[in-house]
């Protein structure tokens, strides 16, 4: 019996021994494991020396080598893209050695062309007549369309490339005397002599590290050869499209034909016939033109004014291809107007037209012909602006009253509520502007501001006049949020049409006739620190044109005061005055002004420090013990908060509660209900 336990409890010491080393060795497995999912998700490097990465576009062929693109990105033209490692140029595998080891030594021009496997090319190098100049002379700059670039051209295009009447073939328009290395030239628009006749290719650099010639895009730049350098491009290039000016192209274009004649209308034509300059146009097709109202077109073809304002937003200096765009740029034309060119799956837009006929190439710049013509706010009228703004809740409110009409050419600025901040009112009081008439109208001309202002104009604590018949006017704040006019913060970018300059505000403005003073007898929680108000004489050095900020404790808030200290603090003239001007800021302070995370301070009247805070739970605080109790109350001349506990004074330091503990004292403080 006592062998048999004996064994038992070696078997017992055996399996657990076994099981620790198991557990430790699984517990090593597993960490290698998370340190190599660690590892791997990080962005990978190369899986072995001199290789490059190559960005692929999914569901397309295009490649971007990292010396083109050199930032990952994950989205080209709407398309995901991955990584793939390849040999960098000059560099070859070289058995089973992870990487790429074997180094390839140079080789000339046409060797070059060779090794890279573009035989579309060397063929019709050979057949040019080029085999020896670039093999044996140079240095040459080649651009070599691959043999996607060729098989795609059609068999009218492939006679062209060797003429039959001796005159150079077009390979020689894809060679230019000389090395020109994409990566380090500086210059982003040049244009260089070739071996056809003296005619010139034009080089393009863009972001994102994309280059082009003659808009065709250079897919791999920067091929070293003996004699030269070589560039992988991906379209066959033709002097042809060098030859014409914009000018002349639109006019021999019958697809541009109604474009043509509005270019005449508006005297822009010659600007386009300048071979020294450089432009990108946005030519609308006929179909385009068809689309616009008959009065827009009325207008183009006979007010030469109206034509060259819209045409000038056709017209962007220097010259932008359709493969120039990868994700999205922002462009300004010639009339200052803002261009957004995006890259997306179904092919280029620019703001709301899609390009259709991309990449018309000219001897000064580039054509693309757009399905829409691009109309300026400068042509359009109120309606049809506030309508692009989407602000048609309050251009309701402006046709209801009749004032679009009444405007006409006026020389006004209006401050138009987003629908979202229309959507905020709150029914009884839009049910009193339906049954007021007048009331609507004051409401509708209260957001209205006589002259152009722009919003650099606007001043911090200043006022703006409006249109109200009541003579209200703005309050204008500026703080570390933007510029604002009452609580309403005034939107980025103002657009201008014909009568009016519209500024988009977030908040509707509504007129506040009352004062601070009228406010404060008009609420009888405020009824105790109305009565210190008149007695100190601060309410009559409040003026009715001032920015204001009044911290006024309720009544409940004085009955945690010492009643005897308070009496006697009463009977004190001077005393008075200083306690009450402590519960004054000589400027506005809105709820949106103090940040979250932060303290907002301000001097008050009487010179002794205000600070506003907000609690965990957005709560706001002045000086951390009295809680705001209110919204803040516009009123004419400023602002009003309502607090629960009177403000510490600098003035009155032996000012106690009523369980004798001193007002300074953040303990005193009890909980308001």
């Amino acid at each position: 019996m006592s062998l048999l336990r004996v064994s038992r409890h070696w078997t017992l010491v055996a399996i657990t021994l076994f099981a620790v080393i198991v557990s430790r060795d699984d517990v090593t497995v597993q960490g290698q494991r998370r340190s190599w999912r660690h590892q791997n998700s990080r962005q990978p490097g190369p899986p072995g020396p001199n290789m490059c990465k190559v960005q692929h576009v999914v569901g397309s062929k295009e490649k971007f080598y990292t010396y083109c693109v050199a930032k990952h990105i994950k989205y080209i033209c709407e398309r995901p893209t991955y990584v793939r490692w390849e040999c960098c140029s000059g560099f070859a595998k070289k058995g089973n050695e992870a990487g790429c080891t074997n180094v390839m030594p140079l080789n000339n021009v046409l060797g070059l062309t060779s090794d890279l496997k573009m035989t579309q090319f060397v063929q019709h190098a050979k057949k040019a007549g080029l085999q020896e100049k670039l093999s044996l002379h140079g240095p040459f700059t080649v651009f070599a369309p691959s043999n996607e670039a060729f098989t795609s051209l059609s068999l009218d295009d492939l006679s062209k490339i060797h003429p039959e009447d001796g005159s150079p073939s077009l390979i020689h328009y894809h060679v230019i005397p000389g090395r020109l290395n994409i990566s380090t030239t500086r210059k982003k628009n040049q244009e260089l002599v070739t071996l056809h006749k003296g005619s010139k290719v034009r080089i393009n650099k863009y972001s994102f590290g994309v280059a082009t010639v003659n808009c065709a895009r250079i897919m791999k730049p920067d091929e070293l050869a003996t004699n030269g350098i070589v560039h992988v491009i991906d379209k066959v290039l033709s002097p042809v499209d060098m030859r014409s000016t914009i000018a002349q192209q639109i006019q021999d274009d019958e697809r541009f034909s109604n474009f043509g004649m509005a270019l005449l209308v508006s005297k822009l034509m010659k600007r386009l016939k300048n071979e020294k300059r450089s432009f990108t146009v946005l030519a609308p097709t006929n179909d385009a033109f068809a689309k616009l109202p008959e009065h827009v077109l009325d207008k183009i073809f006979t007010d030469a004014d109206t034509a060259e304002k819209i045409l000038k937003r056709h017209i962007i200096k220097g010259v932008f291809c359709a493969d120039a765009i990868i994700v999205a740029v922002g462009l300004r034309a010639v009339d200052s107007g803002r261009m957004l060119f995006r890259c997306k799956r179904d092919g280029l837009s620019i703001n709301q037209a899609k390009v259709t006929h991309p990449d018309i190439i000219t001897g000064n710049g580039v054509i693309h012909g757009v399905d829409t013509v691009l109309l300026p706010d400068s042509v359009k009228n109120l309606t049809e602006l506030m309508t692009d703004m989407q602000l048609g809740s309050f251009l309701q409110f402006i046709e209801q009253v009749g004032l679009n009409a009444s405007m006409g050419k006026g020389n006004v600025t209006i401050f138009a509520p987003t629908d979202n901040a229309m959507k905020e009112l709150a029914p009884e009081y839009l049910a009193e502007l339906k049954q007021k008439p007048q009331k609507m109208v004051e409401l509708v001309q209260h957001h209205l501001v006589p002259g152009k202002v722009q919003k650099p104009d606007l001043v911090g604590d200043s006022d703006l006049p409006s249109m109200s018949p009541m003579s209200v006017r703005l309050k204008v704040n500026v703080d570390r949020q933007g510029v604002r006019l009452d609580k309403a913060k005034v939107g980025r970018w103002p657009r201008e049409c014909d009568s009016a300059l519209i500024h988009r505000v977030d908040n509707v403005l509504v007129p506040h006739e009352l004062s601070l003073m009228e406010t404060v007898i008009d609420d009888p929680q405020l009824s105790m620190f109305s009565e210190l108000l008149e007695l100190s004489g601060v309410a009559n050095t409040l003026l009715p044109d001032g920015h204001y900020t009044l911290l006024a404790p309720t009544n409940r808030a004085f009955k945690y005061i010492n009643q005897n200290q308070l009496d006697n603090l009463m009977y004190h003239f001077e005393r008075l005055e200083k306690f009450v001007e402590r519960h004054v800021i000589t400027r506005m302070v809105l709820k949106c002004s103090v940040p979250y995370e932060g303290v907002y301070s301000l001097k008050a009247m009487q010179s002794d420090k205000t600070h506003f805070t907000y609690d965990r739970r957005g709560t706001l605080y002045v000086n951390k013990h009295s809680r705001v109790v209110s919204d803040d109350i516009l009123t004419s001349n400023g602002v009003l908060y309502k607090i629960d506990h009177v403000l510490p004074c600098s003035c009155e330091r032996g000012l106690r509660n009523i369980y004798g503990q001193y007002i300074s004292s953040y303990r005193y403080r009890k909980p308001y209900y």
